[in-house]
């Protein structure tokens, strides 16, 4: 973060504010077009795919759990909404909700980042939370929650959402060693 404030301060050290009423750009004589029509499917590019999920969290929902959700069976048991937030605090919501949600032994929850996509000057950019959001997931401490993640259905958000599937609990941890036995 500092880098950029200081790249940025480098670049604009030898730049005079404008004065008022003085314009940036001298208006441009309009330019004939010679370019051949675009057609509709060409006019807007596609929106970036989904987020690409590092190979350690994308392991597939159980069979019963992705079925469920297709079929509307089974709804996510908690939900975050990123929208509005900062990156910092979204990052620190993700975590947060993440502890949260494993403490209470839930297992489902959807966390809405928003698609974010735009289109300035012919290109397509997508959200920022959208494409930090598996990175956030890969920190050591949300990986140890973190079972799997996948493209939320249509009614959830479809892919402006996730489905975070939550480790189960080890049951072990609520047993004394003591009582187990000994080889």
């Amino acid at each position: 973060m500092a880098k950029d404030v200081d790249l940025f301060r480098d670049a604009m050290a030898g730049v005079t504010p404008l004065k008022k009423g003085a314009s940036a750009v001298p208006p441009a004589a309009p330019v004939p077009r010679t370019e051949r029509p675009v057609t509709p499917q060409e006019s807007v590019p596609a929106a970036p795919g989904p987020a690409s999920l590092g190979p350690s969290i994308v392991q597939p929902f159980d069979r019963e759990v992705g079925r469920a959700l297709s079929k509307g069976k089974r709804a996510p048991e908690a939900s975050l909404d990123l929208h509005g937030m900062t990156l910092v605090a979204a990052e620190k919501a993700v975590s947060r909700f993440l502890a949260e949600s494993a403490g209470q032994n839930l297992r489902l929850v959807l966390i809405v980042t928003g698609k974010g996509t735009r289109l300035e000057g012919g290109r397509v950019f997508g959200g920022r939370i959208r494409a930090e959001f598996p990175g956030w997931l890969e920190r050591a401490d949300n990986r140890s929650v973190v079972a799997g993640v996948r493209a939320a259905h249509p009614r959830h958000g479809g892919s402006g959402a996730f489905y975070v599937l939550l480790r189960r609990r080890s049951s072990a941890s609520s047993r004394s060693l003591r009582a187990t036995p000994q080889r």
